[in-house]
């Protein structure tokens, strides 16, 4: 992503350089969404109000769910603080992640959650058209209740990453626990309008180039 304010090889270096002086057995603790993207692409230009032939793809997402998966290829364990649905993109999200052999400890599971999907509506240049996300979700349990469980996990971890699906009290309640362990907090803005949440607490942020103009913008005002 261009603009980062800390690269992908940063996190990997920072993690790499804490964990020399953390417990070798503790890994990243990462809170935040686990989404399930649809992408559906047609083969011909659409007409409104008709179906067009095309593909549609499922694609395992969440900004928090995708950095995680990512740090694991890294060789470290992390462990997810999110929830998904007893619903098809729940399984579909969560056999992935046993698979992959990492912890389902932090995940919650409800009949009452439906797990956050989004539908991407591309044109045939394979350019965004439209887009429609139902993620509330995340911020409904997703909550400061839940997040507390792991306070073990958090106070051993070299690092909390959080992303900004999480509600404001939420987020809060995250960044209180790190603050009271002496553990880095690193912010995954997810979009410009929620890149303040937490600007003011963060130690390692990695936005684009407008994210990063709202953060720096909230500070001053501040």
């Amino acid at each position: 992503m261009e603009g980062n304010v800390c690269s992908r090889h940063a996190l990997q270096s920072m993690l790499v350089g804490v964990e020399k002086v953390k417990d070798v057995e503790a890994g990243p603790v990462i809170i935040g969404g686990m989404v399930l993207d649809i992408h559906a692409t047609p083969s011909i230009p659409a007409n409104p109000r008709t179906t067009t032939p095309g593909k549609v793809h499922y694609m395992l997402g969440g900004v928090a769910r995708n950095v995680a998966e990512c740090v694991s290829k890294l060789g470290t364990k992390p462990y997810m603080i999110s929830v998904v649905g007893l619903d098809m993109a729940g399984n579909l999200l969560l056999e992935h992640w046993k698979s992959a052999g990492l912890s389902i400890e932090g995940i919650q599971r409800h009949q009452d959650i439906e797990t956050a999907v989004v539908c991407n509506i591309f044109d045939v240049d394979g350019e965004l058209a439209a887009a429609v996300a139902s993620v509330e979700t995340i911020e409904k349990f997703l909550t400061p209740e839940w997040i507390q469980q792991f306070g073990c996990n958090i106070c051993s971890a070299p690092l909390l990453l959080v992303d900004a699906n999480l509600s404001p009290p939420a987020l809060e309640a995250s960044c209180q626990m790190a603050a009271e362990y002496d553990i880095p907090v690193w912010f995954e803005p997810v979009s410009v309008a929620k890149s303040q949440r937490v600007a003011s607490v963060v130690k390692y942020v990695s936005a684009d180039i407008f994210s990063c103009r709202s953060i720096l913008n909230s500070r001053v005002s501040q």
